[in-house]
């Protein structure tokens, strides 16, 4: 797939989510189906974020994305919950017996960084 289609493709998903979502804050793990395709659609957020910063993202993609209503450049902040309590809960959680992938599904994380949240708070 050439970069336009894959442009166009992924800025599909990206409207998907906003219409579904009513915010075009996305999930770094968060994958969007177009049709059968699956589109990892955070992983490619924080790519043109990146791109952006490091001014390497072409002007008229900046444009197109920042025409989206909802669109953030970022620094995203977290949401309602801080990270602190939603630790202290993965925390309970680990202790009570769940596992890293059911602790993960809940909170909507990689289980790598349920792992590391699991580990960091684990030696403090």
């Amino acid at each position: 797939m050439d970069n336009i289609t894959r442009f166009e493709l992924t800025l599909k998903a990206l409207n998907g989510f906003g219409e579904r979502e009513g915010h075009l804050r996305v999930p770094a793990v968060h994958t969007e189906f177009v049709g059968d395709l699956e589109v990892p659609l955070g992983s490619w957020v924080g790519y043109l974020r990146q791109r952006r910063r490091k001014g390497q993202l072409p002007p008229a993609r900046i444009t197109v994305l920042e025409s989206l209503s909802g669109w953030q450049w970022g620094p995203l902040r977290p949401g309602p919950s801080t990270n602190s309590d939603r630790n202290v809960r993965i925390m309970e959680l680990h202790s009570s017996g769940k596992s890293l992938r059911q602790i993960a599904d809940e909170f909507d994380l990689s289980r790598q960084r349920v792992h590391q949240i699991v580990r960091k708070n684990a030696m403090a």
